[in-house]
């Protein structure tokens, strides 16, 4: 009956422990595929993060803002008037109704 009481006990032993094992396995797996979602979230950030860095150095490059004035506005009418010297003879000649003159102090 020794023997058996031992090993009855040894048993019981090793199947709670089996239990607990497995219990805890489980949580672990959870918090693993968890964790496999943050990194991917992170890895995620990070390529939208150079991305960003990509555009804002496009962003604040000269020749990229010349390229998107050149798409969004008529180059034509703003070269011919930056190229242009205007003086108050050219407005004399012109029948323009809505000039106004500024004084600065």
């Amino acid at each position: 009956m020794k023997y058996f009481s031992a090993i009855a006990m040894l048993i019981l032993l090793n199947i709670s422990a089996l239990t607990v094992v497995l219990y805890f396995g489980s949580k672990t797996k959870l918090i693993e595929e968890e964790n496999k979602i943050i990194s991917s979230n992170i890895i995620k950030s990070q390529e939208q993060l150079k991305i960003n860095e990509v555009e804002y150095s496009l962003y604040h490059n000269y020749i990229y803002l010349i390229k998107l004035k050149k798409i969004y506005f008529d180059i034509e009418k703003e070269s011919s008037f930056v190229k242009s010297r205007i003086n108050l003879q050219d407005f004399v000649n012109q029948e323009l109704t809505d000039v106004l003159q500024v004084v600065s102090k």
